[in-house]
């Protein structure tokens, strides 16, 4: 009897001993699902065309080899519901976006009501130390209605800022210009929401593998090799005749 006994007592120890399996099932589901997402996201880059490091320069323009996604959303003038769309990545500190602007308020001009222009950011932080702060200043503007009215001080006026170890302070003195709350736009220029947004917009720039600033895209396509403004603003008439 005590022999038998001993024996259950063993029996029931070694099975207290034993693993569980439901202590298992939850890491493996856990990582089931986490390889599940980084799959997805592998495959939607993949179809996107897949992502690129930040810009570590500006360069020449790369073809793309085959149409690219670009949203038409972001800040826009122009006849905003146009069927052409002309989409600009820019960097607030760059000379040759500052430049660019001027060819692209003649074309709007030029084609007042059938083109719409679309601005994306695409501060290139690595090169240029003040462009993350000219986006956040401009965006800041934007909610109150006023980012154009931005956008044009910052080009005008980009050699007063670009090179300052604190560009903030020309900023706050543009929103004072401007007639915006200056306290209100100090801080939705620290605003999340406001940091995702040109976070998104550098992103698709990646995912279409903007290389340079500024790179404009007609109608989801990349102009490349536009030789001249006068071939710029041919390139926009032949888009409009096709659109329409």
């Amino acid at each position: 009897m005590n022999r038998s006994n001993d024996q259950k007592s063993k029996a029931v120890k070694s099975k207290q001993r034993e693993p569980q399996p439901r202590s298992l099932a939850k890491p493996l589901s856990a990582l089931a699902v986490l390889v599940l997402a980084a799959a997805g996201v592998a495959m939607f880059l993949v179809k996107r065309g897949g992502p690129e490091s930040p810009p570590a320069a500006a360069s020449a323009s790369v073809d793309l080899g085959q149409k690219p996604v670009i949203t038409p959303t972001g800040w826009s003038k122009g006849n905003l519901a146009a069927k052409t769309v002309l989409v600009e990545f820019g960097d607030f500190q760059c000379p040759s976006c500052a430049a660019a602007r001027i060819k692209v308020d003649t074309a709007l001009k030029k084609f007042e009501k059938d083109l719409k222009v679309v601005f994306k950011q695409y501060p290139m932080s690595n090169i240029h130390r003040n462009a993350m702060g000219a986006a956040q200043a401009s965006e800041a503007a934007g909610k109150q209605l006023k980012f154009w009215e931005m956008y044009e001080l910052l080009f005008a006026r980009q050699n007063e800022w670009t090179n300052v170890p604190d560009a903030l302070t020309f900023f706050l003195k543009y929103a004072t210009e401007l007639q915006l709350d200056v306290e209100r736009f100090r801080q939705d220029m620290l605003n999340s929401e406001i940091q995702n947004k040109i976070f998104r917009d550098l992103l698709e720039g990646q995912v279409a593998q903007v290389r340079s600033v500024p790179t404009f895209f007609l109608n989801g396509k990349l102009m490349q090799g536009v030789k001249n403004d006068a071939e710029f603003e041919e390139l926009i008439a032949q888009a409009i005749r096709t659109a329409q």
